[in-house]
C-alpha cells in the first residue's frame, strides 16, 4: 500500500501529544487565520492569495483648494515685476490676456497697470492719457478706483507738469468720498511747488492740519525743497523748526534741501548753523551735502572754510565713489584755484598733494594757474614739480605757460638741465611747438 501524500514517512516515529499546562500555552487569536477552504480533491491544497490595499485616488485639485489657472494674485504678481523692470509693452499684453483666461479685474490690477504709464519712463510719449482712460474704464469692470489709484494719477500728473488735472482728479476724489491720505497730499504740494504755486502750497499743507492729517518727513522735506528753490529760505527754515517740534525727525535730504537754498541766497552763517544742528542730531553729512556747501563758500570767497571742509570730509571717510566721482573734482579744484588766486599757496599746494594722493584728478586751468603763482614767487622745485606731475597725468602746458616757465627758471644754473630736459620731453610730445623758441 502507498503511502498517503499527506502521511508522514515510516521512518519517522510517531509524535505523541505533549501535555502543558495553560499558563504556558500562548493565546493567539482565532481571528489572525482564515480557515482553510475545503480542498477541491483530496490531492490538492488551498493557499491563500494575500491582498494589499489599493492606492487611493488622487483628490480633485477644487477639493485641495488649489485652483486649476493661474490666480488673479499671480498675475498682478507677474504684471508687477514687468512694470518693475520696464516692460510695459509685456505689461498690456498679459493684462488683456486676463479677460481672454477669464481671471476677474482687481483694483490691484489697475493700480499696477496705471503706475506702469505714469511712470517717468512711458509718461513723456503720451502715456498719461493712457493711464485716464484705463482708470475711466475701472467702473464698466466692476471695479471702483481707491485712494492708491487717485494719488498714483495725481503723482504722475504732477511729475510732468499737468498741475491743473491733477487738482481735478483731487477734487474728484472728495467728490466721490475718497478720502485723501499724506501720500495724495504731500504729490500735490511738491507739483505746486514745482510749478511756483508756493502760497497754494502752504494752503494745502494748512488743510492738512484741518483734516487731523500727519504731515511726514518727505511731506516736509517736500515743502522745504520747493520754498529754498523759490527764493523762500528763511520761511523754509521755520517748517525744519516746526517738524521737530512734532517730533518728526528730518533725515538728510530734508538739511541738504535746506542749506542748498540757504547757500544759493548767500546766507551762509544759517546754513552752517543748520549744518551744527544736524549734527546734533545724529545726521551724517554726505559728499552732496558737503558739496553744496563748499560751492557756497567758494562764491562768498571763504575759501579757507571751504578747504577745511574738504579735510573734514577726508577724515569722516567719504572717498569719491562712481557716483560722486565729478563732485569731488569740482570742488576740489575750486578750492585750489581760489586759494591760489587769493594768495595761499602754502595751503593750495596743500590741498593740492592730498587732491593727487586720493587720486582726484586735477583740472588743465587748475595746473595752469599754480604754474602761474609759482612762477611769480620763483618757487623752482615747486614749478618743476608741477610740471612733471602734469605731463604724468596727460596734461600740457601751453605755449604762453611754458614760456612764463622758461622764463623764470632758465637764468638759474642749478636747474637749467632739468628744465631743458623737461623741455625735450614736451617737444616729444607736442610736435605742434617751434623748437626755435628756446
Amino acid at each position: 500500500m502507498k503511502p498517503s501524500p499527506l502521511s508522514p514517512p515510516a521512518s519517522l516515529p510517531a509524535v505523541s501529544p505533549v501535555q502543558q499546562s495553560p499558563s504556558s500555552v500562548v493565546p493567539f487569536p482565532s481571528s489572525a487565520i482564515p480557515p482553510p477552504s475545503p480542498p477541491s480533491s483530496p490531492s490538492s491544497v488551498a493557499i491563500p492569495v494575500p491582498t494589499y490595499p489599493r492606492r487611493p485616488a488622487p483628490l480633485p485639485p477644487h477639493v485641495l483648494g488649489i485652483p486649476p489657472f493661474p490666480s488673479h494674485r499671480s498675475y498682478n504678481a507677474v504684471l508687477a515685476a514687468l512694470v518693475a523692470n520696464s516692460h510695459l509693452s509685456l505689461a498690456k499684453t498679459l493684462f488683456n490676456e486676463m479677460k481672454t483666461a477669464g481671471v476677474s479685474f482687481t483694483v490691484a490690477s489697475f493700480n499696477v497697470l496705471i503706475k506702469a504709464f505714469c511712470s517717468a519712463q512711458s509718461a513723456a510719449s503720451g502715456a498719461l492719457d493712457s493711464a485716464i482712460r484705463i482708470f475711466r474704464s475701472m467702473p464698466m469692470r466692476g471695479c471702483s478706483p481707491d485712494v492708491c489709484t487717485y494719488n498714483t494719477l495725481i503723482d504722475g500728473f504732477c511729475r510732468h507738469g499737468r498741475v491743473g488735472d491733477a487738482k481735478k482728479l483731487f477734487e474728484e476724489m472728495q467728490q466721490l468720498d475718497c478720502s485723501p491720505n499724506v501720500v495724495t497730499f504731500t504729490s500735490l504740494m511738491h507739483g505746486m511747488c514745482l510749478s511756483g504755486n508756493f502760497d497754494e502750497a502752504l494752503r494745502l499743507f494748512d488743510g492738512m492740519g484741518k483734516r487731523a492729517i500727519k504731515p511726514n518727513v518727505i511731506t516736509y522735506t517736500s515743502l522745504i525743497d520747493g520754498l529754498c528753490k523759490g527764493g523762500r529760505s528763511l520761511e523754509a527754515m521755520g517748517f525744519l523748526e516746526q517738524m521737530m517740534k512734532q517730533g518728526c525727525l528730518a533725515n538728510v535730504m530734508t538739511y541738504s534741501a535746506l542749506i542748498n537754498g540757504l547757500c544759493a541766497e548767500g546766507r551762509l552763517q544759517q546754513a552752517l548753523e543748520v549744518l551744527d544742528k544736524m549734527r546734533l542730531h545724529g545726521r551724517k553729512a554726505d559728499a552732496g551735502l558737503y558739496g553744496k556747501l563748499i560751492k557756497g563758500l567758494c562764491e562768498s570767497n571763504q575759501f579757507q572754510e571751504a578747504a577745511n571742509y574738504l579735510d573734514e570730509m577726508a577724515l569722516s571717510g567719504i572717498s569719491p565713489n562712481r557716483l560722486t566721482w565729478g563732485l569731488h573734482v569740482r570742488i576740489h579744484n575750486m578750492v585750489i584755484r581760489g586759494l591760489c588766486s587769493n594768495g595761499k599757496l602754502v595751503r593750495s599746494f596743500h590741498l593740492y598733494l592730498n587732491t593727487r594722493n586720493c587720486g582726484i584728478s586735477i583740472d588743465p586751468e587748475t595746473y595752469a594757474l599754480l604754474l602761474d603763482c609759482y612762477c611769480k614767487k620763483g618757487d623752482v622745485h615747486k614749478t618743476v614739480s608741477i610740471c612733471h606731475e602734469m605731463m604724468i597725468d596727460g596734461c600740457f602746458p601751453d605755449y604762453n605757460a611754458w614760456h612764463g616757465v622758461l622764463e623764470v627758471h632758465l637764468g638759474r644754473r642749478k636747474v637749467r638741465k632739468t628744465i631743458e630736459s623737461i623741455w625735450d620731453e614736451l617737444v616729444q610730445s607736442m610736435g605742434d611747438i617751434d623748437v626755435s623758441e628756446r
